[in-house]
């Protein structure tokens, strides 16, 4: 997949807080993926969510990985970009070398939209 950081989305911020890593990112209206995702009523993809979490991650790591595992991923909302255009992602990332354990949020500020908990890797 192509890196979707200034397409989907751009960082705002980005802060530690304790072991958090905290971004603060704004969505891209005119992202491509919106005009099948759906005509009219854009609904952000679950998948580009995805990405967008293991983007931000190797931000945090420094180094680009692969999603070896995902042991988790809830969709509890709805994410719009007309609705929702500033998100908060929330990553506490453990591990070193070529195996990292990621569990992420994504929220803006009051609901929580999405629960992720995985492995990233530096290798297949």
């Amino acid at each position: 997949m192509i890196n979707l950081v200034e397409k989907y989305y751009k960082i705002e911020s980005c802060a530690k807080e304790g072991e958090e890593t905290i971004f603060r990112i704004a969505l891209m209206p005119d992202y491509c993926a919106y005009k099948g995702h759906f005509p009219g009523n854009p609904v952000s993809p679950g998948v580009c969510n995805i990405q967008m979490i293991k983007e931000l991650a190797e931000k945090v790591i420094g180094l680009r990985t692969f999603i070896a595992y995902i042991a988790q991923c809830r969709f509890s909302a709805v994410i719009t970009p007309d609705l929702n255009p500033f998100l908060t992602v929330g990553l506490l990332i453990s591990g070193s070398e070529n195996l990292f354990k990621v569990k992420a949020s994504i929220s803006d500020g009051e609901q929580t939209f999405m629960e992720f908990k995985g492995e990233l890797t530096t290798m297949l």
